[in-house]
Formats: structure tokens, sequence, C-alpha cells
């Protein structure tokens, strides 16, 4: 009789604990879930988890931006300014094992095999003379 008070007790305070619940725990409790569980379906994505990232630069300097690569992947990584003339591009990938690849344009479609801390450096094309400074907006865009 002790084990059944004891039984019926225990069930009765886990009920009243989960009805006692707010819906707004409740809500909270999802979306955190479904953060966390976007942010690990990104293959790549930058340092700070997320796909896009806003930028200033000054002409003559080069930006540094760091890339993490989850799983292998293929994506899009695109620079967009306020003005599409605007003379600024990506000029080289480093991979983790110091490979580096470029210049590229404000477009860079690359298949991603090794997981890993890569980067990107983004600056003027000296070739063209115009120069830039201002704003602009990097993108990761899963293919």
């Amino acid at each position: 009789m002790n084990k059944v008070s004891s039984s019926f007790l225990i069930s009765a305070a886990l009920i009243a604990q989960t009805a006692c619940q707010s819906p707004s725990d409740q809500h909270r409790n999802m979306r955190d879930n479904s953060a966390d569980l976007k942010s690990a379906e990104k293959a790549v994505s930058f340092n700070d988890g997320r796909l896009v990232k806003h930028m200033e630069i000054k002409s003559g300097h080069t930006d540094t931006i760091f890339i993490f690569v989850h799983r292998a992947d293929s994506v899009r990584i695109k620079i967009k300014t306020p003005s599409d003339t605007a003379n600024i591009r990506i000029s080289q990938l480093f991979s983790p094992n110091g490979k580096a690849d470029g210049p590229f344009g404000k477009e860079l479609i690359h298949r991603f095999i090794d997981s890993g801390q890569y980067y990107i450096t983004v600056n003027e094309n000296r070739m063209v003379g115009n120069r830039y400074s201002g704003p602009y907006e990097v993108a990761i865009v899963p293919n």
C-alpha cells in the first residue's frame, strides 16, 4: 500500500508540474530548439554561425572574413554593395591546409570538401583603378 501511495504522489506531482508550465515557456523552448536545429543544419557559415555579414571597407585595405565548414557542401559566396559598380571583390580563398585560390569577382561558387576554418580576403581590384570605401554585405548561399 505504501508503494502505491508513493507512485500516486509522484505521478500527481509530475502532472501538476507539466500543467503549471506556462505556455510562453513552452513556446520559448520550442523556439530555442528550432534555432539549434537551424544552426545544426548549416554546413557552412561564418564563425558566428550566421550566413550574412555586414561589413565596411576603406579604400586600399583588405578585409579578412572567417568561414567555418562543419561538413562538406557546395555554396555560393556573394558580395553585395549599394552600387553594382563598386570596385570590390573576393580576392582569395584560403583553406585550412594553407592553400589559396583566386582572385574571384563579387561571387564565388565553391565545393568545400574538408571541414575546418577557411577565410576569404576582400578588397578592391587594383587592376581596375576605381577606389571604393563603404558598406558591403557578404552572404553564404547554400547551393
